[in-house]
């Protein structure tokens, strides 16, 4: 019982407070490299997640050390918490386990790891996002349509499609309950710069409901 209010070296709480204070400074790096190579403006709220999970997963790498019981009972302790946001990004998820990957080798004691890894992955992902911007191809758009039911779908589309487009590929055709055919398709324009008169051109024919135009 005593052993519990044996309060711990002051060399101990030094680790565990650079512990800390240096998963906050790699989390804060993952999420600088989240926001430049993020295509909308980011949600603080996820921002600040990553931060928060980076140093929360170090502090719990603490407490677990070598016990296995211990393992054991946050395991069971962190599965009663439910997480009713849906993440709709997948590289939203792969900053989510960057950021625990990072406090986890700070809580284990691997610091070095922990910042030779996050640098090199971070350099790797902006290496990435540059090669995307330069070598992106601005004439590739995926659209979808959705056509008023019992219309014969080539004939309502496809003098747009010959007058606009050099490349189509249909990806998926669905009927909606009600009776709404929604075609998904990657295109490439003739002229990129003419995708609004292609997009108002879908947009106006009167068997057309819905038309969405997205840049790849």
């Amino acid at each position: 019982m005593l052993e519990f209010f044996t309060l711990p070296s002051f060399t101990a709480l030094g680790g565990n407070a650079l512990r800390i204070l240096l998963s906050f400074v790699l989390s804060v790096f993952i999420v600088l490299i989240y926001q430049w190579t993020h295509a909308k403006a980011p949600q603080k709220s996820f921002t600040d997640t990553l931060i928060i999970l980076c140093m929360l997963i170090s502090v719990v790498m603490v407490i677990i050390g070598d016990s296995i019981a211990r393992a054991f009972s946050l395991v069971g302790a962190l599965s009663i918490i439910r997480f009713r946001t849906a993440i709709q990004d997948p590289r939203d998820i792969g900053f989510v386990f960057f950021a625990l990957a990072a406090g986890m080798a700070v809580g284990a004691g691997s610091p070095a790891v922990a910042i030779l890894a996050t640098f090199l992955i971070g350099i790797i992902i902006l290496c990435m996002y540059h090669w995307h911007q330069h070598f992106a191809k601005d004439n590739e758009f995926t659209l979808e349509i959705c056509l008023l039911p019992d219309q014969q779908s080539e004939t309502v589309y496809r003098p747009i499609f010959n007058k606009h487009i050099t490349y189509e590929r249909l990806i998926e055709k669905r009927i909606k309950k009600s009776q709404v055919v929604e075609l998904n398709f990657r295109v490439k324009l003739a002229k990129p710069n003419e995708w609004l008169t292609f997009y108002n051109e879908l947009s106006k024919h009167e068997s057309i409901t819905e038309v969405k135009l997205d840049q790849e």
